[in-house]
């Protein structure tokens, strides 16, 4: 599984069922917001393939153990991830060479205040557990990430994107090595083709 180096092309996250490559647009000169609802696995492995066409993460989160040394292992490099235990202070600025991702992994909500974003800076905001205090984070973005729901979690985001009932039930049903793109008017369920070397650095799928 290789990444695509075009940015306008995007990240390749994966396969349909028809074995067609699945791209994530994760960067562009406008702003970005994506929120997944998944695990960190899923989070690292989305980071995984934005560090192979230059991206520079930052990471605020409650739980700094989960991602520490996950930078320096993926990239070999102690600068291309940050984290930050508490929401950053000021705005980070990001480059079509070099763009930005903040990630935030606060539990089940986002972010207080979302912070300005610039060009070519992505937000990602994770959410270990859909309930209602993570809607309004879902609603606004751009773009929703999904690993495999529960069933009260399903509800929640029929209701919260106006899903219809047959994608409600996909998100119950899907593999462990398996996400949904919604959004952009056509939902996706992708395999994600881990490779080797992500499965050494980051592990086999799990939410």
């Amino acid at each position: 599984m290789t990444v695509t180096q075009s940015l306008s092309a995007g990240l390749v996250l994966g396969l349909d069922q028809r074995q067609v490559p699945v791209p994530l647009r994760l960067f562009a000169p406008e702003p970005v917001r994506v929120t997944l609802v998944g695990g960190v696995w899923a989070a690292q492995l989305v980071i995984f393939r934005a560090f192979s066409i230059g991206a520079r993460v930052v990471v605020v989160t409650t739980e700094p153990r989960a991602w520490q040394g996950f930078g320096e292992r993926a990239t070999g490099q102690q600068n291309r991830l940050t984290i930050v235990a508490g929401e950053p202070g000021q705005p980070w600025g990001g480059t079509a060479q070099t763009p930005l991702l903040t990630v935030f992994d606060l539990g089940m909500t986002g972010p207080t205040t979302s912070p300005p974003l610039g060009p070519w800076h992505t937000q990602l905001t994770v959410l270990r557990q859909l309930d209602r205090p993570g809607i309004a984070v879902l609603q606004e973005a751009g773009l929703a990430v999904m690993q495999r729901l529960g069933g009260d979690e399903a509800i929640l985001a029929s209701a919260a994107l106006k899903l219809k009932p047959q994608s409600g039930q996909l998100l119950q049903s899907m593999e462990d090595d398996m996400l949904a793109l919604l959004g952009d008017g056509d939902d996706r369920y992708l395999f994600l083709n881990q490779t080797g070397i992500e499965q050494q650095y980051i592990g086999l799928p799990r939410r």
